[in-house]
C-alpha cells in the first residue's frame, strides 16, 4: 500500500465509533478483544467488541494475510491435457484489521518487503491489497522492547492511526483511501489542533519511559553482534531446556516459513495443494532426504532462529526482523525470553571484544 504524508484529524468519539461500526457493518472486520483474560484478535460484531487499551495479542495478525492452512492450487489427475488439470487458486476477501500496535505494523511491512522480492506471492499481495490497516497506541508491557528496535511508532504502513485522547480522538490518515473511509463514514471531523498533536508527542513521551525491556546496544549493532555469536554458551543453555514447540515461531508476526502439502480425494482422482506454516525451531524443519538433518540440535535451531531476527534479514533486506513485540517471551512453556537471551549474547561478544555493555 503506497503511503503519503497526509494532516491529522480530530474526530468525535461518536465519530470513532460511526467509522468502525460501518466497516464492521460492510467488511469482515477483526480486532483485538479479551478472550478469557488474553488479548486475541477475532471477528468484531459491534464497535463495542474492540478493545484498543490492551497490549500486543499474543497471536499476531499474520494469519489473516498468511493463513496458517491456505489452499494454492485444485488439481484434476483425470483430465489427459495436464496445461487444464490444474486451476491456481486466490483468496484475497476484502477485510478490515483494526487496532494494530506499531510493531505489528512495522512487521506488516517487513511481510510486505519479502513477499514483493523476487517472484512476487501473489497470494499474499492479493490479500494484502484488499486489507485496511487501521492501527492504534499502547504501552509496553514487561516483555515488550520495540523502543530497542526502533518499532515503537509507525509512520506509515496503515490506512488510519488512531490515538486515543482524554478528550476526542486523533487520527493518522495514512492513505487516500483512508481518507475515502473517513469521509464515507461520516467521520471526517476536523483538522487536529497543534495542542491536539503536543498531546499525541506527550504520550510518546510517557511510552519512551514506561519500558523495562531493553536491549543493551543500538540496533544496528545488532548483526555484527550476532554474526560473532556462534560459538556462544548460550546456544546450548537455552538449547537444553527448549521443547521445540514451535510457540515462538507461530506467534512471531515477521516468520514466514511454510511447508507444501498435497491432499488428495478418496477416490484419488483429484486433489488441492495447501501452504501451512512451518517453523525453523520444530525439529524436521531441517529435515531432509536419507534422514539428514544439517540443523539436529534444539541449540543449532534456536541460534538460527535468533540469528534471522536480529542478522540475517539485515544481509538480504537490510532491516532486523524482529519487532520487539515480546510475542515469543509471553507464550515460551519453558521462559525463553528473547530480551534475556539477547542481553546474554551482547555481554558476551562485547566482553569478548573489550567493548563496554
Amino acid at each position: 500500500v503506497k503511503t503519503r504524508t497526509f494532516e491529522p484529524r480530530s474526530l468525535l468519539r461518536v465519530e470513532l465509533k460511526s467509522l468502525l461500526d460501518g466497516l464492521i457493518r460492510d467488511f469482515k472486520t477483526f480486532g483485538p478483544t479479551e478472550i478469557d483474560g488474553v488479548p486475541a484478535f477475532s471477528g468484531l460484531g459491534a464497535y463495542t467488541d474492540l478493545r484498543l487499551d490492551l497490549i500486543p495479542t499474543h497471536l499476531s495478525a499474520r494469519e489473516f494475510l498468511q493463513p496458517p492452512k491456505e489452499r494454492l492450487l485444485d488439481f484434476d489427475l483425470t483430465n489427459e491435457k495436464k496445461s487444464l488439470a490444474n486451476t491456481a487458486v486466490i483468496e484475497a476477501p476484502e477485510q478490515v484489521l483494526v487496532g494494530l500496535k506499531p510493531c505489528d505494523i512495522n512487521a506488516l511491512k517487513l511481510m510486505d518487503m519479502v513477499m514483493e522480492a523476487g517472484v512476487p506471492d501473489v497470494n499474499y499481495l492479493h490479500r494484502r491489497a484488499n486489507t485496511v490497516v487501521i492501527g492504534a497506541d499502547c504501552m509496553p508491557d514487561k516483555d515488550c522492547f520495540c523502543a530497542s528496535v526502533g518499532t515503537d511508532r509507525a509512520e506509515d504502513g496503515f490506512d488510519l492511526f488512531i490515538h486515543l485522547l482524554k478528550r476526542g480522538v486523533v487520527v493518522r490518515v495514512g492513505t487516500s483511501r483512508g481518507i475515502k473511509l473517513l469521509k464515507k463514514y461520516g467521520a471526517w471531523g476536523r483538522r487536529a489542533s497543534k495542542v491536539e498533536k503536543v498531546r499525541v508527542d506527550k504520550f510518546y513521551e510517557q511510552k519512551a519511559n514506561a519500558f523495562t525491556a531493553r536491549l543493551k546496544c543500538a540496533p544496528e549493532e545488532l548483526p555484527g553482534i550476532f554474526a560473532a555469536s556462534d560459538e556462544s554458551p548460550v546456544w546450548n543453555e537455552i538449547g537444553n531446556i527448549c521443547t521445540g514447540c514451535g510457540s515462538c515461531n507461530h506467534v512471531c508476526p515477521t516468520c514466514y516459513c511454510f511447508d507444501i502439502q498435497d491432499e488428495l480425494s478418496t477416490d484419488l482422482k483429484s486433489g488441492a495443494r495447501f501452504r501451512v506454516w512451518d517453523g525453523c525451531t520444530l525439529d524436521d524443519f531441517t529435515l531432509v532426504a536419507g534422514g539428514h538433518n544439517f540443523r539436529k540440535s534444539r541449540a543449532e535451531r534456536l541460534r538460527h532462529r535468533f540469528n534471522r531476527k536480529f542478522n540475517y534479514g539485515a544481509m538480504v533486506y537490510g532491516s532486523l526482523f524482529c519487532v520487539g513485540c515480546g510475542r515469543c517471551s509471553r507464550t515460551c512453556l519453558v521462559g525463553i525470553n528473547i530480551t534475556e537471551v539477547a542481553n546474554s549474547i551482547i555481554e558476551e561478544v562485547r566482553g569478548k571484544s573489550g567493548e563496554k555493555t
